[in-house]
C-alpha cells in the first residue's frame, strides 16, 4: 500500500498545532517566583481600616477616658484622650503607625507632646480597633471588652 499525501486540511491542522505549541513557550511576563503577591487575607490588605474610631475606655481615677483615633491611608494618625469629668483633661498627639508582619496589628509611633505614655498597640478588626497592652498582648479580665474602639462615620 502506498502512503497517501496529506490533504490541505491535514496540513493546515498540523501548522496550527505547531504555531500554538510554540506560543506556549513564550513568556511575556515575569516568572511567578519574581512576583510578590499577598495571597492571604489580613486586616491591612482586606479591610477598609482607615477612618475614625471612638470609644470610652476605663480609667483608674475617674469615670473613663473618651478616646478618638483617626487612621489615615498614608500611615499617619491623630489621637485624642479626654478624661471624663476633669478640667483640662484633653490631650492630643499625632504621628505615624506601622503594621506588624502579619498585617493584623498597628503600633503608633511619634507620640511626642503627649503628657503620658499611652498604649501604642492596636489590633485592627472589621469596623473596630482593640487596644492591646503595652507589650502588644490582648488585655484580659473583666474589663477587656471595654478596650474596643468602634469605627464611626465622619
Amino acid at each position: 500500500m502506498k502512503p497517501q499525501n496529506p490533504t490541505p486540511l491535514t496540513f493546515a491542522a498540523i501548522l496550527l498545532a505547531l504555531a500554538l505549541g510554540s506560543c506556549a513557550h513564550t513568556n511575556r511576563y515575569a516568572p511567578a517566583h519574581e512576583i510578590a503577591i499577598e495571597t492571604y487575607h489580613n486586616s491591612r490588605n482586606s479591610l477598609t481600616w482607615w477612618g475614625v474610631y471612638e470609644g470610652t475606655i476605663p480609667s483608674a481615677s475617674g469615670s473613663g477616658i473618651n478616646v478618638r483615633i483617626t487612621l489615615n491611608r498614608d500611615y499617619t494618625f491623630e489621637l485624642s484622650y479626654e478624661y471624663i469629668g476633669r478640667d483640662n483633661g484633653m490631650s492630643t498627639a499625632s504621628g505615624t503607625f506601622q503594621w506588624d508582619d502579619a498585617g493584623r496589628t498597628i503600633t503608633l509611633q511619634g507620640r511626642e507632646g503627649f503628657p503620658f505614655h499611652y498604649p501604642a498597640h492596636y489590633q485592627v478588626g472589621e469596623m473596630f480597633l482593640r487596644q492591646l497592652d503595652m507589650d502588644g498582648n490582648p488585655i484580659e479580665g473583666q474589663f477587656a471588652e471595654h478596650y474596643i474602639l468602634q469605627k464611626v462615620d465622619r
